[in-house]
């Protein structure tokens, strides 16, 4: 299990997605007019205010996000585990890079649809979370390749038996 490459793209995933458990941003909105920022992290939304040079935490809008990076993250492990039955674990690859890429659209659309309904003094910017989430993307996809190319090896072993 260890030796084979989609077990090192599957633990890079798993890091990579355990890291918003730290709380980094995902997106961020800033309004130049009311001195106001909101970040979005895995566990909601957090709105502060900048007084005399101090930010100051206004408001916290909690979101279950941490339910989502959770159940990636478990499926994700799950994948890595099910290497004897690789029609399973090409089934939850495939599962899990689906979901890893409808993520990414969805912060996307997300963030479009909430910057399109502000002030025009606002300005919205991605966060290092985002990037750590296009990361997921890639390793995801090569780690369901290896997956793939290991079915199609033991595929072409019992045509020869």
């Amino acid at each position: 299990m260890l030796q084979r490459i989609q077990t090192l793209y599957y633990i890079l995933c798993i890091t990579l997605w355990g890291s918003f458990f730290s709380g980094i941003s995902i997106l961020t909105f800033e309004d130049t007019s009311l001195k106001t920022t909101e970040h979005l992290t895995l566990y909601g939304y957090e709105k502060s205010q900048i007084l005399k040079g101090k930010s100051q935490l206004i408001a916290v809008n909690p979101q279950p996000f941490y339910l989502v990076a959770g159940v990636v993250i478990a499926l994700l492990f799950i994948a890595m585990m099910r290497y004897k039955s690789p029609k399973k674990q090409l089934g939850i690859a495939r599962f899990v890079m689906l979901l890893n890429g409808l993520l990414l659209l969805a912060f996307v659309g997300w963030s479009t649809y909430l910057f399109s309904s502000a002030s025009a003094n606002t300005s919205n910017s991605v966060g290092i979370g985002y990037y750590v989430l296009c990361l997921t993307l890639p390793f995801s996809f090569f780690a369901y390749r290896g997956v793939l190319r290991d079915k199609m090896l033991l595929d072409s072993l019992d045509r020869l038996r």
